[in-house]
């Protein structure tokens, strides 16, 4: 466990979507470290339990709740979950997303636009109003979203996926605005390339060309989910309380290169 004085999250609640892999299984690792009482969800009950019992093997707190954002039924199940608890709800980590197909504009189906903005926007958007029900009345509270640098810097075969990033950070905004005086602060993440199962799918068929991408990175390499981890921790403590309704580039310089 980290060192009394890393402990930042003692006794606070905190939610993370999309928690059974990847970047979302990071945070909550990181968060645990901390202290933090975690309330963990992903539609994938195997490896959302995976993360949990991980957890709580190592002394953590942790719920585990199945729940698909895109799902009405599910966002409601988890959030009367959450309203139910004794403790309130501090932190809210809009995590869970996914890229969908992979292909040219011309060749993407409907059932992919419905698929990915489902999760998406509809799933961040359902999340976000409810957190903000449950924080907004005892005026305090913290709620990042996960948006992409794709967002910032277009990705080509990725136009829908890129499209409802975009969207993550324009709701983010506008939530932001909403909520400043409040006391719930509402900011965002943009991760870029990050070594994860999602960048494994984007380039199954060519190794080459991810070697090639990673090269071309300021860095040299895509970024870990550790690292973005530790961003989230940052933009969730204390320390950006002036952060809001912004996006942190979590991406090693590639937004920078780009524009």
């Amino acid at each position: 466990m980290a060192d009394q004085a890393m402990r930042r999250f003692v006794g606070k609640t905190v939610l993370v979507t999309g928690a059974g892999a990847g970047i979302g299984k990071a945070i909550a690792d990181e968060f645990a470290k901390e202290g933090a009482v975690l309330i963990l969800a992903d539609r994938d009950a195997a490896t959302g339990e995976e993360t949990a019992a991980r957890i709580r093997r190592e002394g953590g707190d942790v719920t585990f709740i199945r729940a698909d954002v895109s799902s009405a039924d599910d966002v409601a199940a988890l959030f009367a979950a959450i309203a139910a608890r004794p403790a309130p709800l501090d932190i809210a980590v809009n995590n869970a997303g996914i890229e969908g197909k992979v292909a040219l504009i011309e060749e993407q189906p409907d059932s992919n636009f419905d698929q990915v903005v489902g999760v998406n926007i509809f799933g961040t958007f359902q999340c976000m109003r409810e957190e903000v029900k449950l924080m907004k009345p005892r005026g305090a509270g913290v709620i990042i979203n996960f948006a992409s640098i794709a967002a910032h810097v277009g990705f080509a075969g990725l136009t829908v996926y890129t499209a409802s990033k975009a969207a993550v950070l324009a709701m983010t905004k506008s939530a932001a605005l909403e909520l400043a005086r409040s006391g719930v602060r509402v900011a965002s993440i943009s991760p870029g390339l990050v070594d994860t199962a999602m960048l494994d799918r984007f380039f199954a068929a060519d190794a080459a060309a991810r070697e090639t991408m990673a090269a071309s990175l300021p860095l040299g390499r895509p970024c870990t989910p550790l690292e973005i981890a530790r961003g989230t921790l940052f933009l969730a403590s204390d320390d950006g309380a002036l952060v809001l309704g912004q996006t942190l580039n979590l991406d090693g310089g590639w937004a920078y290169v780009k524009s």
